[in-house]
C-alpha cells in the first residue's frame, strides 16, 4: 500500500510543471506553450536565455526538462543545478522537485532531511503535491517522526480544490487521509482539525 503512494509522489515530480504561471504573454508562456505541446526542443531554447537571467519559471523549466529527458538528454547534475536556483528563490515547484530527487536519491545522494525540508517549504506555499508527500512521510515517519496528526493535517490541504489543479493529488491524498482516519482517537482527530484551520499559507517572495 504504501509503496503504491510513493509511486504516485513520484509521478507527481512530471505534473509539477504543467500549471503555468499566471502573466502576461512573453518568451516564458510561448515556452510553455511549446511545453505543452511537446515541443521540448523549442521550449528548451526560449526558455534557457531566461533561465539565465534569473528567471525562476524558467529555470525551473529547464529543471523539468533536463530531469525528464524532454528534448535533450537526461541529465541530473543540470536538473538539479538548475532546479537549486529557483528552489532556493523560493519557487515552490522547483522544490518539490528538488525535493523528490533527495527523497528517491535521484542524481544525488539520498536525504530525507533535505526532502522534508524542501517539501516544507513548497507545502508552506501551498504547492498541493507537497502537500500531499509531506503527508505520506508523517503517515510512515520518513525523514520525520511518525506523526498521524500532522499526515492529516498536511493530506487535508492537498485536498483543497485549487484553480487548475491536478485533480489527481485530490483524489490520491484523500484514500490516504482516510486511512489515516481510522488510525486516529477522537481527540487526535479534533487536534488535526485545529491544526487545518489555522494552518495559513506562506506568500511567495
Amino acid at each position: 500500500m504504501a509503496g503504491s503512494y510513493r509511486a504516485f509522489a513520484a509521478l507527481a515530480i512530471f505534473l509539477a510543471l504543467v500549471s503555468p504561471i499566471a502573466c502576461l504573454a512573453g518568451p516564458y508562456e510561448d515556452g510553455m506553450d511549446a511545453y505543452m505541446h511537446k515541443h521540448y526542443a523549442l521550449a528548451m531554447k526560449l526558455w534557457r536565455p531566461l533561465a539565465e537571467n534569473n528567471d525562476v519559471r524558467a529555470q525551473t523549466g529547464l529543471a523539468k526538462l533536463y530531469f525528464a529527458g524532454l528534448g535533450v538528454n537526461r541529465d541530473y547534475a543540470q536538473a538539479l543545478f538548475w532546479g537549486e536556483k529557483a528552489a532556493k528563490q523560493g519557487e515552490p515547484r522547483a522544490q518539490f522537485v528538488i525535493g523528490s530527487m533527495y527523497r528517491d536519491g535521484t542524481g544525488v545522494t539520498k536525504d530525507l532531511m533535505q526532502a522534508v525540508d524542501l517539501f516544507q517549504k513548497a507545502a508552506n506555499q501551498n504547492h498541493a503535491w507537497a502537500q500531499y508527500t509531506l503527508g505520506l512521510m508523517y503517515n510512515l515517519g520518513e525523514g520525520v517522526p511518525r506523526d498521524r496528526v500532522e499526515a492529516y493535517k498536511w493530506l487535508s490541504l492537498a485536498m483543497i480544490e485549487r484553480d487548475e489543479e491536478d485533480s489527481t493529488v485530490i483524489a490520491t491524498a484523500g484514500d490516504l487521509q482516510e486511512i489515516v482516519r481510522r488510525k486516529l482517537t477522537p481527540d487526535e482527530l479534533a487536534e488535526a482539525e485545529q491544526r487545518v484551520q489555522n494552518w495559513k499559507p506562506v506568500q511567495p517572495r
